[in-house]
C-alpha cells in the first residue's frame, strides 16, 4: 500500500515504479508496508498496522533546528555506488532523532536509513533518482533495514526466526540480480563514466569527478569486503569437505568402535541414533571415604556435537541421576574439553572409557547432591 502525503510534486509515475517492488516485499515477508513521502521532510512515527516506509523524511526536527522551518542536510554524492545527479545529492542529517532506534550507514559513514520500531526512513532523495536507480535502491534499503526486524516480523507473522531469515535473503538475492542488470544498463564501471567526463568537457568535467571519485572508493571497498567475504567461504567449504570425508571414512570405523564398545566390561549395549551415540551400563559402582555405594545402571547419550547427556535408569535420586548429573545434565568440570576433543576425532571407545570413569569418580566437594541418598553396599 502507497500512501503519498500531498505537496510533493511529479511522485505519479515514480508511485508505479515503486508499487511492484513494494507489494512483492508485502506479499514475502506476509506483512503491509505504507508509504509516505512528505513535502516538509518530516513523518512522524506510525505504530501497527505493518511496517512504515518515510521517503527522505525525519521524525521530527533535531533539537537545534527546532525554531527554524528548514531541515537540516548535508552533501551525499553517491547511495549504494551509484553516483547522483548533482541536483538529487542532499540527504537528511539525522541529528539524535534515532538515539533511541537504529542508524544505517553507508560505505563512507553517511547513515542512509533510520530505524525506529517498524518504522524505515529513507534518509535520501529516492524519489528524486532516475525512475531506472529507484528501484535497485529502494530495494538495497529496505534490505539493508529489515535484518534488523527479524524478530518483529517473526512475532507479527507467527513464523520461525530462520524462515524469516530465509524469506530476507530469497529477497536480498533478488536485489543483486536487479543490481547486476542496472550495472551493466547504465554502465557503473569507472571506464564508463570517466568517458562520460571527458564528453562533459572541462566545464562540465568538475562537477563529476567528485561523484565518480566517490563511486571508485566504494566500489573498492565492496570489492575487498566481498574478496574477503568469499575467502572465508571458500575455507569453510573447504573444512566441511574435510569434515565429510572424515565422516565418511569413519562410518567403517564406528563399526569397529561399536564393536570394541562392547568388549568394555561396564558396557551391556550400544545403539546409534541419529544425531548421538547411546551407550547402556552395567551397574556402576562407586567408592566415597571408603565405602561402597551402588549407582546404578546409566545410559549415556554421546551427541556427535560433542554434548553429554547421562541418565540413570534404576536408582536415580528425585532430579538427580549421580551427584555429580542433574536432570540428565552432567557438570563434567574439566574433562569436558576432552570429551569435546574426542567426539570431534571421532574416537568413541575412548570417550565411553572417559565417560563411565566420570561415572565411578565421585569428588565429595563438588557434588550437586551427597552421596548417602544411594544405597551403600556392605560386603
Amino acid at each position: 500500500m502507497v500512501h503519498v502525503q500531498p505537496g510533493k510534486t511529479g511522485q505519479a509515475p515514480v508511485s508505479g515504479v515503486l508499487d511492484p517492488i513494494l507489494e512483492e516485499y508485502a506479499e514475502a515477508l506476509g506483512v503491509p508496508i505504507h508509504v509516505y513521502a512528505p513535502a516538509s521532510h518530516l513523518s512522524p512515527p506510525q505504530w501497527g498496522g505493518g511496517l512504515h516506509l518515510h521517503i527522505f523524511a525525519l521524525p521530527g526536527r533535531p533539537h537545534w533546528f527546532s525554531l527554524w522551518p528548514a531541515t537540516p542536510t548535508h552533501e551525499m554524492p553517491a547511495v549504494f555506488s551509484w553516483a547522483l545527479a548533482p541536483d538529487t545529492t542532499k540527504a537528511l542529517a539525522p541529528g539524535g532523532l534515532f538515539s533511541h532506534g537504529v542508524l544505517k550507514y553507508n560505505q563512507r559513514g553517511h547513515a542512509i536509513a533510520g530505524m525506529l520500531g517498524e518504522n524505515i526512513y529513507v534518509l535520501f532523495d529516492l524519489l528524486g533518482h532516475a525512475d531506472e536507480l529507484v528501484p535497485a535502491n529502494l530495494r538495497r534499503t529496505l534490505d539493508l533495514c529489515l535484518g534488523g526486524l527479524t524478530e518483529w516480523l517473526s512475532l507479527r507473522t507467527g513464523r520461525l526466526p530462520h524462515q524469516v531469515e530465509v524469506t530476507l535473503h530469497r529477497l536480498s538475492h533478488a536485489t543483486t540480480l536487479v543490481t547486476l542488470d542496472h550495472s551493466a544498463a547504465w554502465g557503473e564501471s569507472p571506464g564508463m563514466q570517466d568517458l562520460q567526463c571527458r564528453k562533459a568537457g572541462p566545464a562540465g568535467e568538475g562537477d563529476l569527478l567528485p561523484g565518480l571519485m566517490t563511486v571508485v572508493e566504494e566500489n573498492l571497498k565492496e570489492l575487498s569486503r566481498q574478496m574477503a567475504s568469499q575467502t572465508r567461504l571458500l575455507k569453510n567449504c573447504r573444512e566441511r569437505s574435510r569434515t565429510l570425508k572424515k565422516a565418511e571414512q569413519s562410518e567403517e570405523a564406528l563399526v569397529r568402535e561399536i564393536d570394541a564398545l562392547l568388549g568394555i566390561p561396564e558396557v551391556c549395549d550400544v545403539e546409534i541414533l541419529g544425531d548421538r551415540l547411546c551407550v547402556f551400563t552395567n551397574t556402576v559402582d562407586t567408592v566415597v571415604a571408603g565405602k561402597r555405594y551402588r549407582l546404578g545402571r546409566f545410559r549415556v547419550d554421546i551427541c556427535f556435537n560433542g554434548d553429554v547427556a547421562i541418565k540413570n535408569l534404576t536408582r536415580p535420586h528425585g532430579y538427580y541421576d549421580h551427584p555429580h548429573v542433574w536432570c540428565a545434565k552432567p557438570c563434567l568440570g574439566n574433562i569436558g574439553q576432552n570429551v569435546m576433543k574426542l567426539v570431534s576425532e571421532f574416537q568413541w571407545v575412548a570417550t565411553a572409557e572417559l565417560l563411565l570413569e566420570y561415572l565411578k569418580t565421585v569428588n565429595p566437594k563438588e557434588w550437586y547432591t551427597p552421596i548417602h541418598h544411594w544405597e551403600e553396599v556392605r560386603s
